[in-house]
């Protein structure tokens, strides 16, 4: 995940949703966008349905140091993904 993108206010593609973790599977869309879009999976601060638009920004996760090869409890699962603020 590329940090300039974190904490801009963008547009997502809801692209899929885990029933277990709540979290969610989204496509940054920017039409002026000259690189590749980002997806990611992330939390969200409201429920969010799968084929939606939103508009909003990407927070960082409260724990970035966590590695791949770490083994991670549940709770550090949950607060390695960034949270997407949903604008109303």
């Amino acid at each position: 995940m590329k940090q300039d993108n974190i904490q801009q206010i963008s547009h997502f593609i809801v692209l899929g949703r885990d029933e277990k973790d709540q979290s969610y599977l989204i496509l940054e869309y920017n039409a002026t966008q000259k690189s590749e879009p980002e997806v990611y999976w992330c939390h969200a601060n409201q429920p969010i349905t799968v084929g939606d638009v939103v508009r909003g920004k990407l927070l960082a996760a409260k724990h970035l140091k966590v590695t791949k090869d770490d083994l991670l409890t549940s709770q550090h699962q949950g607060d390695s993904l960034p949270t997407l603020l949903v604008e109303e």
